[in-house]
């Protein structure tokens, strides 16, 4: 029977009516319509609870209404804190949570052994909630918050002073939308919700939706929710989705998480596994790892800060059917959440002193002034950092890692992958305002074996970013990917001189940041990946991107991709027609088609690629020569559309010349899907008749279906 304490957090008193908001949103109980979300529908499935059974094996019980930490830790008897049952156990223990909200900062450095790993977890039919957020702004919200004397309409600010604590970051309690982090007053208390450039302060203030901001000199934490009145012209075919909910934060929880709240901080724990948790209430980061080891996370949910996940010298690591989801709501645009930089000595951050204009960042760009928005709104959903501790560790960085079916959603981006032996598969990564999946190290020497496959990318600027700092050195591996680039972003916010805005659906498969200057890169192997992009830039489209930015010491090979261009410029892109002198590169038997049928296919298509001179150079490595076996046709899917609000099916159909047309991959490479006695393989992930990729959360995300 469910647990009456499974809410995030205490009944609320609001306007002389009791209710429970937080209970009924978070845990899905019943049908959606039965639930309290005053704020806006949640962006992704809430979490809801699991039957998992307890073990035979020692269990001790932590309960945050009616626990006492001096109490023997039985389920009659509980303890009260999470912080103070850890110490007591030891290795094989079960810690469980009875479900409820946890208002703790967890440090965990306990160790299980590899045999007897130390669990922690929910209880069964119950949800745990792991929250570092402030607690009076969710138990107590009619009292947390009060009108500003000289503010705006519907500002309010806390009633408790809050110093000495740098900055905050917060989210809907009902639905764990993200709110906005502004960083002056001016911009919460505009009305105006156009880009309007401004010689003085870069832009006039703009309102970007609900948000906080917090006065540095009086500690006092401010909150506008204001509906969001965006409009876009006549004849615009993008549909806003505005911010319509509760304007009053009295009247519903909120999560404010001071910025250097950690819910959880794993700090050289050892063989701990975490299960059916909720993690939230994070300000930099919710979930830090600094050197664990054996950690796993299994059905777990993490709503992110700044960052959601921060991983540095840990590993082995699992991750399954986990949610990991940023901070960006369908108002925002990508403008605003954007990283403005300026140096201090010609702009004094936060205060809002008159600014100096800061040096331009190329000849071509004049010294302007610039200021931040909002940037706090997650940035990414998981980094990884190079370690410091090299001297007595083996492993100095992130490593033995395995990350599947899970969901990394809504950020500014997704996915940074560095590490040794690092695989990441069957996981969905969606709704990125810049790169979805970053892959090449930024710091030299770390990345060594990185297997990215059978995910689903979508609606990104780029599927994989690469950085121009990575290598020497190390292998990244990018296969039976699904990157899927047909929805549009809201990049560029509306001006007056151009109401519509910019939305864009994203560039490439692949983008390299600062490719005209790479220091160094990883070798790289991009095979049997199938791709809806654009034509984006003619010479930098051709098999989505990936043949370009690459280093000459590094190897790359791109073979039997399927890649379909979905729109951008009405022509092919340019097989190849860089003049690199140097690099060993080989690309083959790759399929490209243009979707629009208007658009013709140019006569002896791969002759500029299969004479290029790097062709020719590549034979030692490649007799066969570029494109030897690539095909420009149609790949006959079993269905397609270039809309992103219609389902398809990418699959191939029996008579799609794509079948058997690829070339026969090394016998090393990674490959799921290989086809026996060494056949030659269909183009694309999805060999024909093969089911449909289900990734995510229980595979409960089947690629081409339509978009929540």
């Amino acid at each position: 029977m469910f647990h009456a304490r499974a809410v995030l957090s205490t009944s609320l008193r609001v306007n002389r009516v009791w209710f429970l908001p937080v209970c009924m949103a978070i845990l899905s109980i019943g049908p959606l319509q039965a639930q309290v979300i005053v704020s806006h529908p949640p962006l992704r499935p809430l979490p809801v609870s699991s039957p998992r059974p307890l073990p035979s094996t020692p269990v001790y019980f932590v309960d945050a209404q009616q626990g006492d930490d001096a109490n023997a830790g039985t389920k009659d008897k509980p303890w009260r804190s999470i912080n103070a049952s850890l110490p007591k156990l030891s290795a094989g223990d079960t810690l469980c949570l009875r479900g409820g909200s946890y208002f703790e900062r967890v440090y965990c450095a306990i160790a299980g052994t590899a045999e007897k790993p130390i669990v922690i977890r929910s209880h069964p039919n119950e949800i745990a909630v792991i929250d570092g957020g402030l607690p009076e702004f969710q138990r107590d919200p009619a009292s947390a918050w009060e009108p500003v004397p000289d503010g705006v309409a519907g500002e309010y600010r806390s009633t408790h002073i809050h110093k000495n604590i740098r900055d905050v970051v917060g989210l809907f309690g009902d639905s764990n939308v993200g709110l906005q982090t502004y960083w002056y007053r001016m911009d919460l208390q505009a009305e105006n919700e156009l880009w309007i450039p401004n010689a003085a302060q870069f832009i006039d203030p703009i309102y970007c939706g609900p948000g906080l901001w917090y006065d540095k000199q009086t500690g006092r934490i401010h909150a506008r929710l204001a509906h969001t009145k965006l409009k876009l012209p006549k004849g615009s075919t993008h549909k806003l989705v505005q911010y319509q909910g509760e304007t009053d934060p009295r009247k519903l929880p909120l999560v404010v998480a001071p910025y250097d709240a950690a819910p959880l901080m794993v700090d050289q724990a050892m063989y701990v596994r975490f299960e059916d948790l909720v993690f939230r209430g994070g300000g930099r980061t919710t979930v830090n790892l600094m050197f664990g080891v054996g950690i796993s996370f299994d059905h777990c949910t993490v709503y992110a800060g700044n960052y959601a996940i921060s991983s540095k010298g840990t590993g082995p690591l699992t991750m399954t059917h986990c949610g990991v989801f940023g901070m960006i709501a369908p108002w925002f645009w990508r403008s605003e959440s954007s990283l403005y930089a300026y140096s201090g000595r010609v702009y004094p951050p936060f205060v809002g002193e008159a600014a100096e204009p800061e040096v331009g960042g190329g000849k071509r760009e004049p010294k302007q002034v610039v200021r931040h928005i909002s940037r706090l709104p997650t940035h990414a959903l998981l980094i990884t950092e190079g370690g410091y501790e090299f001297e007595t560790f083996y492993h100095p960085h992130n490593h033995d890692w395995d990350i599947s079916h899970c969901e990394f959603t809504d950020g500014h981006d997704g996915v940074y992958l560095s590490g040794r032996e690092i695989h990441f598969h069957h996981n969905l990564v969606d709704n990125m305002q810049d790169d979805a999946v970053y892959i090449s190290s930024p710091t030299p020497y770390i990345s060594d074996n990185i297997f990215a496959s059978q995910n689903l990318i979508r609606q990104a600027v780029c599927g994989f970013g690469g950085h121009a700092r990575g290598g020497p050195g190390g292998k990244i591996y990018l296969f039976r990917n699904i990157i899927d680039l047909r929805a549009p972003l809201q990049f560029s916010r509306p001006s007056k001189d151009k109401p519509q805005g910019d939305v864009i659906t994203g560039h490439s498969a692949w983008f390299v940041h600062s490719g005209d200057h790479i220091l160094h890169m990883e070798h790289m192997n991009f095979y049997h990946n199938t791709t809806l992009t654009p034509v984006n830039h003619p010479l930098s489209a051709y098999v989505s991107g990936m043949p370009f930015g690459f280093h000459p010491d590094s190897e790359r090979r791109v073979f039997n991709n399927l890649c379909a261009y979905t729109g951008g410029s009405k022509q092919y892109p340019v097989a190849f027609g860089i003049a690199y002198t140097k690099g060993n590169l080989a690309l083959d038997g790759n399929l490209l088609w243009h979707s629009d049928p208007t658009v013709p296919i140019p006569p002896d298509y791969f002759k500029t690629s299969r004479t290029h001179p790097l062709s020719e150079a590549n034979k030692s490595h490649y007799p066969a020569g570029w494109d030897a076996h690539s095909l420009i046709v149609d790949p006959k899917f079993l269905s397609f559309s270039t809309n992103a609000g219609d389902k398809v099916d990418i699959r191939l159909k029996p008579d799609s010349p794509a079948i058997g047309a690829g070339v026969v991959l090394p016998p090393g490479w990674l490959d799921p899907l290989r086809p026996a006695n060494s056949a030659r393989p269909d183009i694309g992930a999805l060999p024909v008749g093969s089911e449909p990729l289900r990734v995510g959360i229980n595979g409960r995300t089947i690629a081409g279906d339509v978009r929540p």
